[in-house]
């Protein structure tokens, strides 16, 4: 049973004719005839006799039209899966990204994927730096969001995007009342000033502020926040994570006047040059750089 048998047969059944089917087709009569015999031989009986000037189905013809139907629309669609597929505006996506990159930008950047392209299913795995390395090597993930700078010469770079790093404390903590104070200041009056490990430029300079004696504390990101919240401590958060909480006032940004601004660069890598990759993360990594997400460079 072939599909050009049941084209055939769908439009004869609808038109009444072979001779139409054949226009519409653009083939010749006979050629409509024979696929309508080959397609009984299959079914096991006539599919149409005619009535005057009109070929009107059998029995066998009228219970077997609907399923005929069905499959024609199913191999349409299918075929359109498969085009849409082709050019990427549907499918899957895996992607390994940081626990600290799953707000601010990277929610954007789902957000308007989900809005362009809402027949991509993209599936999101976290891990640090290494473990999303290893997700790439296994083929777990196409593309990875990781800490830059990285020294795997494997990896190709997509694109990078920089998230602002800002000190931070709760609106009650005595360093918010302070005028004209410097970062000396925040690591000594912090109590605790509670350190996060963003990138090798901010880790290097927090640990050169934290002298011995210095009431501090090591916390992921996440746990540093909640200690803020709960009216514990100053830290080097992303901008991202507490923009609303300042909004809000529940936090304040802490300005020290000996500070340059600070940034943690997170890149988007693949084992795959970006015109090897499928055309469905393609189009994430085009998403990625239209955007401006964060600072983007």
């Amino acid at each position: 049973m072939e599909i050009n048998q049941l084209k055939a047969f769908e439009l004869v059944a609808r038109l009444g004719s072979y001779s139409k089917a054949s226009r519409y087709l653009d083939v010749s009569q006979p050629t409509i005839s024979l696929r309508i015999k080959e397609l009984e031989k299959d079914v096991g009986g006539y599919l149409f006799v005619r009535s005057g000037k009109r070929m009107v189905l059998t029995e066998l013809g009228k219970g077997f039209l609907p399923y005929a139907r069905q499959a024609l629309e199913i191999l349409i669609k299918g075929k359109e899966r498969a085009l849409s597929i082709k050019e990427g505006t549907r499918g899957e996506i895996a992607i390994g990204t940081l626990p600290t990159f799953t707000t601010g930008p990277f929610t954007s950047i789902l957000m308007e994927m989900q809005h362009r392209f809402p027949d991509i299913d993209v599936t999101i795995h976290t891990g640090h730096n290494q473990q999303i390395i290893d997700m790439l090597y296994d083929g777990f993930v196409k593309m990875g969001l990781i800490t830059s700078p990285f020294f795997n010469k494997d990896l190709k770079k997509l694109h990078t995007i920089k998230e602002t790093l800002v000190f931070v404390a709760h609106h009650s903590h005595p360093l918010t009342g302070m005028k004209g104070y410097g970062i000396e200041d925040i690591f000594a009056s912090g109590k605790p000033y509670i350190m996060t490990d963003w990138s090798e430029e901010s880790k290097h300079l927090q640990k050169t502020h934290i002298h011995f004696g210095t009431d501090s504390i090591e916390l992921p990101p996440a746990t540093a926040l909640d200690f803020i919240r709960q009216e514990m401590g100053a830290a080097l958060l992303t901008e991202s994570m507490v923009s609303q909480l300042i909004k809000k006032g529940i936090l304040v940004k802490l300005e020290p006047n000996d500070v340059p601004v600070l940034y943690r660069e997170i890149a988007l890598v693949s084992l795959d040059r970006e015109q090897s990759l499928p055309p469905t993360s393609q189009l994430f990594v085009k998403t990625v750089k239209s955007g401006s997400w964060g600072q983007v460079r």
